[in-house]
C-alpha cells in the first residue's frame, strides 16, 4: 500500500495536483494553524503555499521538495489531516500524535469534477491568437509560453472587464484611447476583443512618451494588418481629435496622470472608462488627520492609506460628475499591490443625489484636509 511520503511525492509537481490542504493541529497553541496549496500551472517544481498562522496568513512560492520535506515532517508532530486532491481522486490521510498514518482515498465525484475545470477564457489557451504570437505570449501553434501564463491571465482578465462593459451594447461602431499604453498588450488585446470576438468597428488609438515604443508597436499593428489601430507620442493634453470618444483607458499612470486622463475623459464627454492608478504622491505631503496620527506617522501605512485616499477621492468626484464606479481588483496582490481598477461608466442621478454625494465629499476632504489637484481642475471644465 502507498505510504504518505510515496502519495506526495507522486502528485507535488506532477501537474495533477488540484489542491492539498495539512490541517487539525495536534497543539492548540501551535502558531501554524493550517497550510493550503496549490499548483502553478506553469511550473510544476513550484506551488503557491498560504501558511495561516494565529494572527495572519503568509502566501509564499516554494518549491515542491522543501514543501514536501516540511510537510514530512510536521505534519507528523504537529497536524492530524492532510487532504489531498487530483482530477480524479481524494485523498485524506490522517495522523496520529505518535506519527502513525493512514490513508482513506475515494474518486472525486462528476459533480466535483465539474467544479474542476480549466477556467474558460475570452481568449483561449491553445487556439492561435496572432497578437499574442506576435509580442510572444503564444507560440506558433496557439500554447502559452509557461513564462508568459501570468501575463496570458491577466490579459484575459483586463478582457473579461471590458466585455462586462459591453456585452450588452449594441453600437457597432467604436472610438477608444488608451493613455499610457507602454509596451501595449492591453492595447492590442482590446483591438483583437472587438474587431474578433464582439465583431465590431473600432478605432483605437494608444499614447506613450516613449517614442520607441510608439515605433514598434505601429511595426506590429502593421505587421498583424491591425488598420485602425495606431500609436502616437505625446502627453495627455496634447492628443487631439474631433471624433466622439466611447471609451478611454488608462493603465499605471503615475500620480496626477490618471487625474489628467479622467479630466479629458469629462471633458470629452467619454462613455466608459477604466483606470489602474499608479504612485499616488500628490496627497501625501497634504494629509493631516489628530485622530489618526497613529497611522500617518509611519511612512509605509502612509503611503498606503494615501493610495486609499486617493483612488476614494476619485471615486467620488467620478460620481459627483455623473458616473457608475466600481471599484475593482485587477490582478492578484502577489503580482503588484497597484492592482486597484476603477471602471466607470455614465449614469443618470438626480439633483438631490449629485447633492448628497457633493455634501459627503466635502465632509471627508475636510477630514483628511486635502485639496487635490482633480477637484480644482474640475472646476474649469
Amino acid at each position: 500500500m502507498i505510504n504518505v511520503e510515496q502519495l506526495l511525492s507522486k502528485y507535488f509537481g506532477s501537474g495533477e495536483l488540484d489542491s492539498c490542504v495539512v490541517s487539525a493541529p495536534i497543539n492548540k497553541d501551535q502558531i501554524i494553524k493550517s497550510i493550503t496549496i496549490r499548483p502553478i500551472k506553469e511550473n510544476n517544481k513550484e506551488v503557491k503555499a498560504e501558511f495561516k498562522y494565529t494572527k495572519h496568513n503568509d502566501i509564499k512560492t516554494i518549491s515542491t521538495t522543501e514543501l514536501m520535506d516540511f510537510i514530512l515532517n510536521e505534519q507528523k508532530c504537529f497536524f492530524k489531516q492532510i487532504l489531498l486532491k487530483t482530477n480524479e481522486m481524494e485523498y485524506q490521510i490522517l495522523s496520529n500524535k505518535k506519527g502513525k498514518s493512514k490513508i482513506i482515498q475515494k474518486p472525486i465525484s462528476k459533480k466535483a469534477k465539474s467544479h474542476n475545470k480549466e477556467k474558460k477564457y475570452l481568449i483561449p489557451d491553445n487556439t492561435p491568437c496572432d497578437f499574442l504570437i506576435e509580442i510572444g505570449v503564444m507560440d506558433k501553434n496557439g500554447k502559452v509560453k509557461s513564462h508568459q501564463y501570468k501575463k496570458f491571465r491577466q490579459i484575459n482578465r483586463f478582457l473579461e472587464m471590458v466585455y462586462d462593459l459591453y456585452k450588452n451594447n449594441s453600437a457597432q461602431s467604436l472610438h477608444i484611447v488608451d493613455f499610457g499604453c507602454g509596451k501595449s498588450y492591453l492595447t492590442f488585446a482590446l483591438y483583437y476583443f472587438f474587431t474578433k470576438i464582439l465583431v465590431k468597428e473600432v478605432e483605437i488609438t494608444g499614447i506613450d512618451l516613449k517614442q520607441e515604443v510608439i515605433n514598434h508597436c505601429n511595426q506590429i499593428a502593421q505587421k498583424l494588418a491591425y488598420t485602425n489601430l495606431k500609436f502616437v507620442h505625446g502627453f495627455i493634453h496634447d492628443f487631439k481629435t474631433d471624433k466622439p470618444i466611447d471609451f478611454v483607458v488608462t493603465l499605471h499612470a503615475c500620480d496626477t496622470a490618471t487625474d489628467d486622463a479622467i479630466l479629458f475623459s469629462l471633458k470629452h464627454e467619454v462613455d466608459k472608462m477604466m483606470f489602474v492608478p499608479c504612485c499616488q504622491h500628490e496627497l501625501n505631503s497634504q494629509l493631516e488627520n489628530s485622530t489618526n496620527q497613529v497611522m500617518l506617522k509611519y511612512g509605509i501605512f502612509k503611503d498606503r492609506l494615501t493610495s486609499i485616499i486617493t483612488d476614494s477621492m476619485r471615486a467620488q468626484l467620478l460620481e459627483i460628475s455623473g458616473y457608475k464606479v466600481q471599484t475593482m481588483e485587477f490582478i492578484d496582490m502577489e503580482h503588484t499591490a497597484k492592482n486597484i481598477l476603477l471602471r466607470c461608466q455614465k449614469t443618470k442621478r438626480t439633483a438631490q443625489e449629485i447633492a448628497t454625494k457633493k455634501q459627503a465629499y466635502q465632509k471627508f476632504k475636510e477630514h483628511w484636509s486635502i485639496a487635490p489637484y482633480l477637484e480644482k481642475e474640475l472646476a474649469n471644465l
